[in-house]
């Protein structure tokens, strides 16, 4: 009894978080649609961009049903399958931000190809780290009374949480990158103003990412079952939040 009393809090707990940070989501989705139709849909549509729409919308939308069928009692099997599909689209949610930050460090290197294949190289072999944790998952035998809710054994948790990890490693593949471009620049500058290049090229973006992964790998090795991946949709809102920030900075700057 005390076991699903502390499973019942678990996914209320797990709830809560999901909706705060869906709410940020959607929020700032409503507060900038004016900026963003203004500064990219008015302007010719290049590949990052149509990488930026691509993701910010199928977060919009992914997350509209995500979120749906969260509160929606379904079979345990059905619900696996809900589970796997959710993960699915939180990864490729990061893969496609990892994609458009990939093309901004190629750009701070002038279109460097040796930069470009070690990005890509990496980026490869973390990417199937990624597709291979989703499969070979269990769960923990517990049914809610209401809702689509899914606890993670301890080598199912450690499992996902290498698809993340491979996210942090790249993140700090790519801060590592730039931070490396701004001393560079530091040093060929006379009066130069660090805080304004780390901004100008993106190094915080990537330190927030990073730090924001960081905490979600933390709950599958120290949570819960029904909490281990509980920062997931933070984080991601994290990432999201970041691409758009930084696409619509860097729209402005130019026009």
């Amino acid at each position: 009894m005390s076991d699903n009393v502390s499973s019942t809090e678990q996914i209320l707990f797990h709830n809560y978080l999901h909706m705060i940070a869906m709410s940020f989501v959607y929020w700032d989705h409503f507060i900038t649609f004016d900026i963003e139709i203004e500064y990219l849909w008015k302007q010719p549509k290049t590949p990052s961009a149509r990488l930026f729409f691509l993701n910010r919308y199928l977060a919009f939308f992914g997350n509209i049903c995500v979120t749906v069928l969260s509160f929606t009692t379904l079979s345990m099997t059905v619900c696996g399958h809900y589970n796997l599909v959710r993960q699915a689209l939180l990864i490729i949610s990061q893969i496609i931000v990892c994609i458009l930050l990939t093309m901004r460090i190629y750009a701070i290197y002038a279109c460097n190809l040796r930069i470009l294949c070690y990005m890509v190289a990496s980026a490869v072999i973390l990417a199937g780290v990624s597709c291979w944790s989703l499969f070979g998952q269990k769960h923990v035998d517990f049914k809610p009374s209401s809702g689509c809710h899914i606890g993670l054994d301890r080598d199912t948790a450690i499992r996902i949480a290498s698809a993340w990890e491979a996210l942090f490693i790249y993140d700090t593949i790519l801060f590592s990158l730039t931070l490396f471009k701004t001393y560079k620049e530091r040093r060929n500058r006379v009066t130069p103003d660090i805080l304004s290049l780390i901004l100008r090229d993106g190094a915080i973006y990537f330190a927030v990412m990073a730090l924001a992964n960081l905490s979600n790998i933390i709950t599958f090795y120290l949570a819960p079952p029904f909490l281990r991946g509980s920062l997931s949709s933070f984080a991601s809102w994290c990432v999201f939040m970041i691409c758009h920030a930084s696409k619509l900075i860097t729209a402005q700057a130019f026009l």
